[in-house]
């Protein structure tokens, strides 16, 4: 019955995105990868709680020194990141690939970051414009951060950019007391941004294509959340961004080989990246777990979109391949690489139930630089107010000490992030951050036992238990 009701459950989501919406011709090359152009649209623009800024701000706020738009095209692309084109169904304001529109539950419209920002690339060769879904960003993550702080800063300086701002936000709701609350507002948020610049600061500047994403993750969930700032460290790590094709088959993901994937399981791992990139979570004893931003449900719909990608093959719009090369480079890589870096046959590579394990090795063989390892290891967090808090939120004796491993309390609140969307499902939903939960244990009970007042399974409960099961509970 419950494979019934999960296999109802995508068919339905494929459906959706299967629809013959509109998308023009961007003149993109787009390689053969297992996804159509409505599966690329749908995970370019599909939320997953990030809030970075006001989406009205994002669309009118203006680059330093400068009338043009902060998120033109000619903009976006001196950060690398990557332009998309308008549809009035995915895509109605243009915004580039992986920046996204988020709702909060007060009604307030957010410009986020999703998956496709930092994992979809483009190679330009003779005139064409190829783009590889699931590859690694070549986006200057500081710069554009820093660019975005300092447009913020000079609009809220300087009177003339303030009014152009002004007048395109408000709207017709422009007045005088409009943006006087505007003005502190922009204020604000704009020290709340310099504030995740001074936290997230590195000696070296990322440049392109590298961020130190756990490091940047720990920060936000031990420091912020907690409001302990002692648990800040520098996010210093030399952190590529990895390719997303293969990910879902994997054993064991992260370059350290930390996340696997049958216990904390994608969800897991991806609600964890959402509170890394401006995803909201209050973080408090609770036996019901924390309200957060993350949408749990976009998340587990895009690890199975991202199931169904493979990786590409060497395309036609490239010089052809020179056979000879190829050979000496294949002798080298059966020599020295292929012990952990398997080859897949062309059936491996398209097979959605492809399983791929991962070959673990020392630090000290690879000889890469240790740091994104050692800092994760090594890493120790102070608890502050959820010291005595259960270790698994709900269930088990262990309790979280007065000082514990930093991945260790970012497992804890993620889980806490999961179960409490267990639990606003179950009682509806509510205000961000309210405690007053009116949901009964038996309620609660039947739908951890993935049960109607009937008894029966429904797609709902089926998803409430595979929330729960992908966490250990």
């Amino acid at each position: 019955m419950r494979n019934f009701f999960r296999v109802a459950l995508l068919a339905a989501a494929g459906a959706v995105a299967g629809c013959a919406h509109n998308i023009p011709d961007d003149g993109f090359v787009y390689l053969d990868q297992g996804w159509s152009n409505a599966d690329r649209q749908w995970f370019y623009t599909t939320t997953q709680g990030s809030q970075l800024i006001p989406y009205d701000w994002f669309l009118a706020v203006e680059q330093t020194d400068s009338e043009e738009a902060f998120r033109s095209d000619a903009n976006i692309n001196r950060y690398r990141y990557l332009t998309n084109v308008a549809t009035s169904y995915y895509n109605p304001d243009g915004l580039p690939v992986g920046m996204t529109r988020y709702e909060d539950p007060q009604g307030e419209a957010w410009m986020g970051f999703t998956c496709a920002a930092c994992h979809t690339a483009q190679i330009d060769y003779q005139g064409s414009k190829m783009r590889i879904d699931g590859a690694p960003a070549l986006a200057d993550h500081t710069a554009f951060h820093d660019g975005l702080i300092a447009a913020l800063e000079q609009t809220g300086s300087e009177d003339a950019k303030f009014d152009r701002f002004a007048a395109k936000v408000l709207d017709d709701e422009d007045g005088d007391e409009a943006r006087d609350d505007l003005r502190d507002r922009l204020t604000d948020l704009t020290a709340e941004l310099r504030s995740w610049q001074a936290r997230n600061h590195t000696p070296v500047a990322y440049g392109n294509a590298r961020v130190d994403a756990f490091g940047i993750i720990l920060n936000e969930v031990s420091g912020t959340a907690l409001g302990l700032p002692e648990n800040y460290r520098a996010p210093d790590a030399p952190v590529s961004y990895p390719f997303l094709w293969d990910t879902p088959q994997h054993d064991f993901v992260q370059w350290n080989g930390i996340a696997k994937n049958g216990v904390l399981g994608s969800l897991g791992r991806n609600v964890g990246e959402v509170l890394g990139v401006f995803g909201t979570v209050n973080v408090k004893k609770s036996r019901f777990g924390y309200p957060s931003s993350a949408d749990t449900r976009n998340l587990r719909d895009m690890e199975d979109r991202v199931k169904e990608l493979y990786s590409p093959k060497w395309p036609d719009e490239l010089p052809a391949i020179d056979p000879v090369k190829a050979a000496a480079g294949e002798a080298h890589y059966n020599k020295y690489c292929a012990g952990c870096h398997v080859v897949l046959s062309d059936t491996e590579r398209t097979d959605p139930e492809r399983q791929i394990t991962a070959k673990m090795a020392k630090v000290s063989k690879i000889g890469t630089d240790p740091r994104m390892a050692t800092n994760f290891i090594q890493r120790r967090a102070k608890t502050g107010r959820l010291k005595g808090a259960r270790t698994r939120v709900i269930v088990g004796r262990s309790r979280l000490g007065e000082e514990e491993a930093a991945g260790a309390l970012l497992s804890h609140v993620v889980k806490g992030v999961i179960i409490r969307r267990v639990v606003d499902r179950v009682a509806g939903p509510r205000v961000e951050g309210t405690e007053n939960i009116k949901v009964s244990e038996k309620s609660l009970q039947r739908a951890l036992a993935g049960l109607t007042p009937e008894g029966e399974q429904t797609v709902e409960t089926v998803e409430l238990l595979q929330d729960l099961a992908l966490i250990g509970l």
